[in-house]
């Protein structure tokens, strides 16, 4: 697995792809009431949050994954197909 490998370049998506998890998947389901004896002032509210402890929505982790897995592949296919016309070359 040496520099410019598709292995590597799959290595390097799979740890992209866990931070971008870590930090931006919504994991933890959140919520709580406030009650007020004027009924204006009660309100209720939920959010969900990474395993980093931030605020999120699916939708940033979804483009984030995406763009990451898209870009891998185009990467490891690219190194592939170059080895692959390094190899009939020197031969």
């Amino acid at each position: 697995m040496g520099a410019g490998s598709p292995m590597r370049a799959v290595l390097w998506g799979a740890a992209a792809l866990l931070l971008a998890t870590i930090f931006l998947a919504p994991i933890f389901g959140f919520g709580r009431c406030l009650d007020s004896p004027d009924p204006e002032k009660s309100f209720c509210e939920s959010y969900t949050a990474s395993y980093a402890g931030l605020r999120v929505d699916i939708w940033p982790w979804a483009v984030v994954s995406a763009v990451i897995v898209v870009v891998t592949v185009v990467v490891a296919v690219r190194r592939h197909r170059r080895r692959r016309a390094e190899r009939a070359a020197s031969a």
